[in-house]
């Protein structure tokens, strides 16, 4: 067991960010009542959350629409906090801990 040096910003859809996911989708989509979060890795120690919001929300709405549809003019426009926070259910913390012994891979991502 090991503790990583991140913090971290875990992000849910709201029924908003799914009714527009349902009307921009390339491919059909099933939500369910309990939907899996996104996880986002961030610096360990942070003391204002609305602050990392503004800093990481155009990375984290980009990556979370990107999986739903490629055309980005198609995107919501969220110029603010409030309106990230109408899409996204969102829980920041300061410590994770990862359970395994094996080492981490990383993955580039294209967006």
């Amino acid at each position: 067991m090991n503790l990583l040096n991140r913090g971290q910003i875990v992000v849910f859809p709201t029924k908003k960010f799914e009714e527009w996911s349902s009307m921009n989708s390339e491919e059909p989509l099933f939500f369910s009542e309990n939907p899996e979060p996104s996880v986002y890795l961030i610096e360990e120690e942070f003391w204002e959350d609305d602050l990392m919001i503004e800093k990481y929300r155009k990375k984290i709405l980009a990556r979370e629409c990107s999986e739903i549809c490629s055309d980005q003019t198609k995107w919501p426009i969220v110029k603010d906090n409030e309106t990230f926070l109408q899409y996204f259910q969102v829980h920041l913390g300061i410590m994770v801990v990862d359970l395994l012994n094996s080492d981490l891979t990383l993955e580039e991502l294209d967006l």
